[in-house]
């Protein structure tokens, strides 16, 4: 077997293996689309209740803040940076995969 049919052979094994797992693919895409769909919205809720918490760390501790406590507030801004930076990424994802999400919803509606 000289190394032109040995190749050939391969890239027929893989186009087997990828068609299988396109296969897959699309006879559960409307159930890949839903989990994507609440995996977005996860990083809204998940970003909103840290920046909350963030919030309320520096709203309880203001007496603590005034004494020149400042390891309460490096942690009240370290949620709050990272609940902002959840909530962005909610928003990038939800503009990159908004047409997915909005042909989902068109074709539940029919």
């Amino acid at each position: 077997m000289d190394k032109e049919e040995q190749t050939d052979q391969n890239a027929t094994e893989k186009i087997k293996a990828l068609n299988e797992i396109f296969e897959d693919v699309i006879s559960d895409a409307s159930d890949l689309i839903k989990d994507l769909y609440w995996g977005v919205k996860n990083y809204l809720l998940f970003g909103l209740i840290t920046v909350l918490f963030g919030f309320s760390q520096l709203l309880y501790n203001v007496d603590s803040i005034q004494e020149q406590h400042y390891v309460l507030v490096f942690i009240a801004g370290a949620l709050i940076f990272s609940g902002a930076a959840q909530i962005f990424n909610y928003f990038r994802l939800s503009k990159k995969y908004g047409r997915l999400f909005r042909a989902q919803n068109d074709l539940r509606k029919t």
